[in-house]
């Protein structure tokens, strides 16, 4: 997805080298499209040695497994719109969530870019359903997760590696780095 008319005049864009790329740029004034990601943030529940996949109920990819989550609103940090989201798509609340990384895709074939910060998180509860834009969810053993039934290929990636490293690991929660406690003047 891309902007084809200038957000500043309304002239139509044209596409330009700039800064070493092609971008959209308005020949009239110069504003420049930069199709940076939306920010959106999913959740990788875990409980009992079990994953929890959701299943899209609308485009894009409807019909294939997820992990349950969502685009941030603005002004809303990525902890508090996961939160937001798991109540909306699943019911649930979380006890405990820690970052365990970034994931890059594109909201479907053409879509525009998506920067997904992941928590794993440990739910208040295993009961959950299927709410908003979701279908169906399912708790999955490790070994029997459905990974090219995965709807976003930069997520189903970043699922695999994260289980496949939290396997041998001796915590199945990724490690914060440790803070320095020394201060500099």
């Amino acid at each position: 997805m891309t902007a084809r008319f200038c957000l500043r005049c309304g002239a139509r864009l044209v596409t330009a080298a700039v800064e070493g790329h092609r971008r959209r740029r308005c020949p009239r004034c110069g504003w420049i499209f930069y199709a940076n990601p939306v920010p959106a943030a999913v959740a990788i529940v875990m409980a009992r040695g079990r994953v929890l996949l959701a299943r899209r109920a609308r485009p894009p990819y409807a019909g294939t497994w997820d992990l349950p989550g969502g685009f941030l609103e603005a002004d809303e940090t990525p902890l508090a719109g996961l939160h937001r989201e798991l109540r909306e798509e699943i019911g649930a609340r979380i006890r405990r969530a820690t970052f365990a990384g970034f994931a890059t895709d594109r909201y479907g074939p053409g879509g525009i870019a998506v920067l997904t910060i992941v928590y794993q998180v440990t739910p208040v509860s295993t009961t959950v359903h299927a709410e908003d834009d979701v279908s169906e969810v399912r708790w999955f053993p490790r070994h029997a997760i459905p990974y090219r039934q995965i709807a976003f290929p930069g997520l189903r990636k970043f699922l695999r590696q994260h289980l496949t490293t939290a396997k041998r690991s001796p915590k199945s929660t990724p490690r914060r780095p440790r803070r320095s406690t020394r201060t500099t003047t």
